[in-house]
């Protein structure tokens, strides 16, 4: 099952998918483990009770919510439309084989960006980490998250370009 996947190279996936050598099936594999190593999660801005403490992860799930779905929807148009200046078909085979690779792509590069920050908060900011506020880690995991995603999308953008024109 997994002999004839794209785990890293996504633009040797990309050159296949626009000379038109990619299958639904190989596609479908791709995105079955994409989602399996990737499974994302609805995350809906809910909290069971409010004491002050709780005021804060309130609005922090809303702001967490928010940004995640107005970046989604940004990327989203963003691959719907580079890929419609191309060629403009298989939107969705494109996604589904691309998701692999480039996921996993994000995955390492977030690896290498997690371990810079944890080696400048381990040494530059040794001393001052215990006077951050508390929701400095909140807060700062979100930004993470979304520069991931964002770099996601630029990724995927470039392999779109690679399948729809060549």
């Amino acid at each position: 099952m997994i002999e004839d996947l794209y785990f890293i190279n996504a633009k040797a996936l990309a050159a296949k998918l626009h000379q038109q050598q990619v299958s639904e099936d190989l596609a479908f594999k791709h995105l079955l483990v994409f989602s399996m190593l990737f499974a994302s999660a609805m995350v809906f801005p809910v909290a069971v009770s409010c004491t002050q403490s709780d005021v804060f992860a309130f609005w922090y799930q809303i702001a967490n919510f928010i940004a995640f779905a107005l970046l989604q929807f940004w990327g989203m148009r963003l691959l719907y439309r580079t890929n419609k200046q191309g060629d403009g078909q298989a939107f969705f085979l494109r996604w589904a084989a691309l998701s692999l690779p480039v996921g996993l792509q994000v995955w390492l590069i977030s690896l290498l960006l997690g371990l810079v920050y944890g080696i400048l908060l381990s040494t530059v900011f040794v001393n001052t980490i215990t006077d951050l506020p508390e929701n400095t880690w909140l807060i700062s995991g979100m930004g993470f998250g979304l520069v991931m995603q964002v770099i996601y999308y630029f990724i995927m953008q470039r392999n779109f370009k690679r399948s729809a024109n060549g």
